[in-house]
């Protein structure tokens, strides 16, 4: 049993961190990054993807291998505290809530991504970049704001005295 709890400890941290990292990145790209590229659109946005190194290094904090980094360490310690009732609780709802929020990035964001990110507006009508990239901002912070519920009951979890305390 204390292998297992050394286990689930280093998942837990490992989870938490990675939460941590997501949310001051996050932060940052609300701050600094996206501001650059919506101030004034559909121009800014078009140079920005168009002509910057943005879309070659974005994917190296928020691609999917990261995504995995940040899920993985969630879902193996929910596994392995799954025996205790208040970690169970306290770890369904960040795992809930990450895989909605994962779902919600596959089917809304990414597409408005490959056309806004990747395509730099792939010639669409000023409006239509510019209706496109307040959905981003709107969706980006909805998403962000849903996560931080799971953020706040995965730091309740990592509070808790180990499962076999």
């Amino acid at each position: 049993m204390q292998g297992r709890n050394a286990l689930f400890q280093f998942f837990l941290w490992w989870a938490v961190l990675g939460f941590s990292i997501w949310v001051g990145g996050t932060l940052f790209s609300m701050a600094v990054v996206v501001p650059m590229w919506s101030e004034s659109l559909p121009k800014s946005a078009v140079d920005f993807f168009g002509n910057t190194s943005f879309n070659k290094h974005i994917f190296n904090f928020f691609g999917p291998p990261w995504m995995a980094a940040r899920s993985l360490p969630l879902l193996v310690a929910l596994a392995l505290g799954w025996s205790s009732p208040l970690h169970r609780r306290y770890l369904l709802v960040p795992t809930i809530v990450l895989i909605i929020a994962i779902i919600f990035t596959l089917v809304y964001v990414y597409p408005i991504n490959d056309v806004l990110f990747a395509q730099a507006g792939g010639g669409r009508p000023g409006e239509e970049i510019q209706s496109m990239a307040h959905r981003w901002i709107i969706a980006d912070r909805a998403r962000f704001a849903f996560m931080l519920i799971g953020y706040y009951f995965l730091l309740k979890a990592f509070r808790l005295p180990n499962p076999s305390a």
